[in-house]
Parts: C-alpha cells; structure tokens; sequence
C-alpha cells in the first residue's frame, strides 16, 4: 500500500522523500539519499476462502534522487530505489522498485526513461491511504519497465502520460494467468487540485496482452474517474471506475469498482476507514471479487517513525464461503 495521502500536485517522477538527507551538492549537481525500515505482524491474505495464519514480513528500502543543473531552465534527473526483504524464507530478495534518468524543464515537466510510476497511480493515491490494506477494488502495476513518461505539475495541475515498450519479462499482476505478458502499454492520467482541498483526477489505461500456452493475444482497458477533499485534519476520497478485457479465443472480463475512505488527525494520531468494491458487470452470474471494509488506526512516535494497526472486514465468498477477516500491525522508520 501507499503509505501517506499524497497531494496531487507534487512533481510526479522527483517527489524527494521528506526525510531524504543530502549527501552532496555542488555547483549545480545534487544528491539525497533515502530510506526505510518496516516490521509487520498478523494476517494479510488469504489462501483460497480461508485466512493464511499469523505471521510476520520484514523489509527495507534504499533510494537516491540525483539531479544536475544543465543551465537556469534544464536539469538531468535520476531515481534508484531497492527494496530487501529482510526473510530467510524470501532468501533475502533484493528488487530494483525505480531506475530511471531524464530531464527536468524549468521546474515543471519531466520527460524519463527506465522503470517507473505508472501514470494511473495518481489515481489510486486518492484511496491508497492505508499501511498494511486498502485500494483493492482494482489492480493496475504500480511501476512499469521500460517506460517512457512525460510528467507536468504547475499551478495544481498535474498531467501525466506513459508509454512502455515490448518487454517478455514483465508479467501482468492483476490476472492468475501465469503465462501472460503484457506486450506493450500506455497510461494516461490528469488531475487538478482547487485552492479550497478539493481535488479531481482522471485515469486510462491501456494494454496488449498474449496470454496462454497459445499466447493468444487480448487488449485490457482500465479507466476510473476519482475526487478528494481535505479540511481541518479530516480527508475524504473516492474513485469509481470500470476495467474489460476481450482475448481472442479466451475468457473476457468486465468489471466495475468502486472505493472510498476518510481519515482524520490529530497530534500524533490518524484515523483511517474505507470500503472496497469490484464486480463483473456482465453475465448470468456476476461474480463480486472485492467487498471489504478497512479500519485503521496510526500513532507517530516523532516525525520519522510511526506504529499501526488495521483490521480488514471481508464480505466478499470464495466457494460459497465468506473470507475471513485480516489484519496486522507493524513499524515503520523513515530515514
């Protein structure tokens, strides 16, 4: 999950972590270094329509931002970003989350190459607000390989557009479908946020898709439509939205989600509460994948470390069975 509500006018590809710490900068060059420790405890999925039993996952992060002054209107600008699972079950995996390079024009559009956000993610920033659930009711990769990306923010405007190149390595994440790859893809996103907290943002997606022993070639769309508004320590977000997916010779899908949570803060104290929401909006037997209620609660030991727990109330059957309910707590320290 995201872990914090992000506004939507930050620059989309250079949004330097508020604890990142600046290791060098001279004449124009600039590099922050980042990071992040996290412990979580409890339930979290679920193995067919029964819960998987108590346990815990261990992680860490490391980042660097770097960017260099070309002159007063361009700047070259860079990300790297691992991640480590700190279990012996895991083997210790070390993943690459962000690899990209670009330019940066006069402080407001970016143009990247390598792995990075996913255009459709401002979206689900409105409703991704939890630590360990939340944003469910729709699937999408939150980081793409081999993408380029055009990203402007300016005046709470935020426009951002994708494309990614063929890549047989990279896997579709929202689908069981072990042999599916997406062939190629693009991402569109706008949003605007109001000088009175309230913001509106827009999204679409599109891939191809080659699927099956046959490798029997499909399109996927997704597009979804979402507002949010802040006001003294209260947050409120919703988006709404509707994904297909039409495979020559193979199943089609069509489904529309919904979510929507509100949070409120105060000292050191936030208070989360959302529902998700998806079903097939075609067929004799519309099957409901996502019903759910998400409640939280987070208490900030200082500035960089924070505590939480979250209880997930499933509704939602798999095998006639209602799932049964998640939930977990955790740490987390941001360096």
């Amino acid at each position: 999950m995201k872990k914090t509500i992000l506004a939507l006018t930050i620059p989309a590809l250079f949004a330097t972590s508020a604890s990142a710490v600046t290791v060098y900068s001279d004449e124009g060059a600039q590099v922050d270094i980042y990071g992040r420790i996290q412990y979580d405890a409890g339930s979290f999925d679920h193995d067919g329509a029964d819960r998987e039993k108590f346990g815990g996952d261990g992680s860490a992060r490391l980042g660097t931002n770097v960017k260099y002054d070309l002159n007063n209107d361009v700047a070259l600008i860079g990300k790297l970003e691992w991640q480590v699972a700190a279990e012996s079950s895991d083997g210790s995996k070390f993943d690459s989350r962000y690899a990209w390079a670009g330019f940066r024009f006069q402080d407001t559009t970016d143009l990247t190459f390598g792995k990075s956000e996913n255009p459709f993610v401002q979206l689900s920033d409105i409703t991704d607000i939890f630590e360990l659930f939340g944003a469910a009711a729709y699937s999408h990769s939150w980081r793409i390989d081999d993408q380029v990306r055009v990203s402007y923010a300016d005046q709470g405007i935020d426009l951002r557009a994708a494309y990614a190149f063929n890549d047989q390595n990279r896997t579709r994440e929202d689908l069981d479908a072990a042999e599916e790859r997406a062939q190629n893809q693009y991402s569109l996103s706008a949003g605007y946020a109001t000088p009175f907290g309230l913001g509106l943002v827009a999204a679409y997606e599109k891939q191809n898709v080659k699927t099956g022993p046959l490798a029997a070639e499909g399109d996927f769309d997704m597009w979804g439509v979402g507002a949010n508004y802040s006001i003294d320590g209260f947050y409120f977000g919703t988006v709404y939205g509707h994904t297909s997916q039409d495979v020559v010779g193979g199943s089609d899908a069509d489904t529309r989600y919904w979510e929507i949570v509100g949070a409120y803060n105060v000292d050191a104290w936030t208070l989360r509460a959302g529902y998700n929401y998806e079903k097939d909006r075609k067929g004799d037997n519309k099957k409901t994948h996502v019903n759910e209620y998400v409640l939280g609660a987070a208490y900030a030991l200082n500035p960089k470390t924070k505590l939480y727990a979250e209880y997930n109330l499933q509704r939602a059957k798999t095998g006639g069975e209602r799932k049964d309910d998640l939930y977990g707590v955790g740490i987390q320290y941001n360096f």
